[in-house]
């Protein structure tokens, strides 16, 4: 077996006339030996330890969605919402119903995202072997697979982690009519443009090669290539677009507001374009609001094994990989445009001069080489949207430019080729020293990302960050589904019938979707908001008898509940990666007073004769008592709304759990802040209501969108119909 790959054989591109037959192709797939390296790592660094991938809002609200249609017959008409406010559309959902067929887990759906982020680096691997080489198919693959960049976006159940692979399609789709002239491209490229852009609307930026190709390769296209595309993006687009009129097309009117709001001009985009490329991340996890562009090495107190391990002493060697990859980057840019701009041979052009005579020549050799037109095709992929993005009005993130791989990296491996060829025209009798030297110079950055993404795989998977230094915190399946799990096996060893358990903003709608595959019923509820503004507690009544407690990290309001409130014993604490675990207890509550006279007379009974501090908090409270039974269910939770008057203000605190058992205590805060003069009294309105998936009958069809509905509001009044309770305020309860 040869170490060093052989010269570059004659491309389609070089020699349209070749014929290939299949069995010759896979018997040349089959017996070049550098695919089954690239494919093991591959594979390896997105299926190892898959189960402590992010499982955030978004993903559980994708897999819901599609398990739902599953179970339920509930067609999709949208997606879940987008940073800016407006719903996607609904293609990611239809995507994941194989997974979601299979099983309830989310982890199937993030080993089919896995398998596709594979399947992307195999199709760079045959695209740019196909068209510049098999040296430069390796290296692209290669550098594509060991990326920690795109091992980030390459395992979640996350619509842009999709991106990649649709984006290679697209862009071979591309090349079948630009560089080899064949028909019938149009039709898929066009289509998957659209899934494109509905797995993120930044896609819409590959408009840009397909117009070229459409100018490139003009006697290619058909009409029924125009018609066929046109079917296929109406059907792909069919559910949203009902959606769309059925609300008064308010998602696009809100893009439409969002993208004429003041822009800016910056070079955030390069940055965020370079992400990909650097070997290593300050933390080790995917968080939109705080990862840094530096490496580990950076932060003496980190835990990271670059920094904690021997492997400290590679810091200059990655540094200094990560500046050649820059480098050849841009220099593979720069020859890519050089060979573009200068034609290699001459094209008649009898009876024009001048300027105009250079110009035609131009373009008559341009559009007799496909070859040239095949790389100015990645230079429009590649530079056009990042010049375009310099000017933006929303922020720039990573993700948004995912549509761009893995073209970095063909251009690094075209740098490197190209080079090579160079270098062996001047010194042909180095021939053999200078292609070991170009590929030894690969390997090098080669190796440096599988460092980085190896270590970041290591640190994620055993918890070697600081959970507390980010925003959102980070939250994995595994730990989630470890915690509910831990908790029902508890629950049915020890007899119990119900569990209660403490959510926030990040885990809300993560953990309601997670019980649903448990068995023993589970009453939610989340104690924080999105600004971490503790709004309400639900503890069960003395009458339940012992119950499960399962604490979410970082809340030390339940540590205090649970002290004041119960007779808590803690039983366990399943872990939680980079931070402090769940606690898992078997409680019973202590007495709580009798409900006062003068009260709501359904649907909640105060039990506190006046609001009060919760001690050692400055949490203005009001503790109530749910006289009701309700029953937790899909996607839905029990609403109450608490209107609250002080002397000079108002507020409004709403409570979401997700079940409760007659007699279960509710106590409901306001924050009243370190600088607010505790009011001598307040007055208190409260209404219930229910939120349900949102359904719309279309003929015999049910759809359904990401946002639920709202029961109208059911004003709660006291016995002699009076709307509001007025409580004096106390220090201590």
């Amino acid at each position: 077996m040869k170490l060093l790959l052989p010269s570059q054989k004659p491309g389609v591109a070089e020699n349209p006339g070749a014929v290939v037959t299949p069995g010759e192709r896979v018997r040349t797939i089959l017996t070049s030996w550098e695919i089954y390296p690239i494919l093991f790592v591959t594979a390896f660094l997105r299926l190892f330890n898959i189960d402590k991938t992010v499982f955030s809002q978004d993903e559980s609200d994708v897999f819901q969605l599609a398990r739902d249609a599953i179970v339920h017959g509930f067609l999709p008409l949208t997606s879940n919402r987008a940073s800016i406010g407006n719903l996607n559309p609904p293609l990611v959902v239809y995507l994941f119903l194989p997974p979601a067929s299979f099983s309830a887990n989310p982890l199937w759906g993030n080993v089919m995202v896995a398998l596709l982020s594979t399947a992307a680096v195999l199709l760079t691997y045959f695209f740019t072997r196909r068209y510049y080489g098999r040296l430069a198919g390796t290296i692209a693959a290669s550098l594509f697979a060991t990326s920690v960049g795109v091992w980030l976006y390459s395992r979640g159940i996350w619509s842009p982690d999709l991106e990649p692979f649709f984006v290679m399609l697209f862009m071979w789709s591309l090349f079948l009519g630009v560089v080899e002239k064949r028909k019938g491209w149009l039709f898929p490229a066009l289509v998957l443009l659209g899934a494109l852009y509905q797995l993120h609307g930044s896609s819409l930026y590959l408009c840009i090669p397909l117009l070229a190709a459409g100018i490139f390769a003009l006697k290619t296209i058909r009409p029924r290539d125009i018609l066929f595309a046109a079917l296929g993006l109406l059907l792909l687009f069919a559910p949203f677009l009902f959606w769309e009129f059925h609300s008064g097309f308010a998602d696009i009117k809100l893009m439409l507001s969002t993208s004429q709001e003041r822009a800016s001009y910056d070079l955030n985009v390069l940055r965020n374009y370079l992400f990909f490329i650097h070997p290593t991340l300050s933390n080790p996890y995917t968080t939109l609001y705080a990862r840094n562009r530096d490496n580990h090495l950076l932060f003496p107190n980190s835990h990271s094994i670059l920094v904690a391990t021997p492997l400290h002493y590679s810091r200059i060697f990655l540094q200094g990989a990560s500046v050649l990859a820059i480098i050849l980057l841009f220099a593979g840019m720069v020859i890519t445009a050089a060979l573009v701009l200068f034609p290699q041979r001459s094209v008649t052009t009898a009876g024009i001069t001048g300027a105009r005579q250079n110009l035609i020549r131009w373009w008559r050799e341009f559009q007799a080489a496909p070859h040239r037109q095949g790389l100015a095709l990645l230079l429009l992929w590649q530079v056009a949207p990042l010049v375009l993005l310099i000017h933006h009005s929303i922020i720039l993130f990573d993700h948004y430019l995912l549509f761009l791989l893995p073209g970095e990296f063909i251009f690094i491996a075209l740098a490197i080729e190209q080079s090579m060829r160079f270098l062996q025209e001047q010194r042909p009798a180095w021939k053999s020293w200078i292609r070991a030297g170009m590929s030894c110079l690969a390997l090098l950055i080669i190796l440096a990302q599988l460092i980085g993404c190896g270590s970041t795989l290591i640190d994620l998977t055993t918890g070697n960050f600081d959970d507390l230094s980010v925003h959102p915190t980070f939250v994995d399946l595994h730990s989630q589904q470890n915690a509910l799990q831990e908790a029902d096996q508890l629950a049915r060893s020890r007899g119990i019938k119900r569990i209660y358990a403490t959510l926030s903003y990040d885990t809300a709608r993560t953990m309601q979707y997670l019980s649903e595959q448990i068995k023993t019923p589970i009453a939610l509820n989340e104690v924080s908001n999105l600004y971490h503004i503790e709004s309400c507690f639900v503890l069960p009544d003395l009458s339940a008898g012992p119950v499960v407690f399962l604490a979410e990290p970082y809340n030390p309001l339940t540590d205090l509940m649970l002290k004041q409130y119960t007779n808590a014993t803690l039983v366990a604490e399943p872990p939680h990666p980079g931070g402090e675990p769940y606690k898992l207890y078997i409680l019973t509550a202590k007495p709580a007073p009798a409900a006062l006279p003068h009260t709501f007379a359904q649907g909640l009974h105060l039990i506190s004769p006046s609001a009060y501090i919760l001690p050692g908090t400055h949490f203005l409270t009001t503790r109530w008592q749910i006289p009701d039974t309700l029953p937790p269910a899909e996607r839905t939770t029990y609403n109450f709304s608490f209107h609250i008057q002080f002397s000079k203000s108002s507020v409004t605190t709403n409570c979401q759990p997700t079940a409760t058992w007659a007699g279960d205590q509710l106590f409901a805060f306001q924050d009243l802040g370190t600088g607010d003069s505790m009011p001598s009294q307040i007055t208190v309105e409260a209404s219930t209501f229910i939120s349900r998936p949102s359904l719309i009958q279309a003929g015999p069809l049910t759809t359904t969108i990401f946002y639920n509905t709202d029961t109208p509001p059911q004003q709660l009044l006291t016995a002699d119909q009076k709307r509001s309770i007025t409580l004096p305020v106390v220090a201590t309860p």
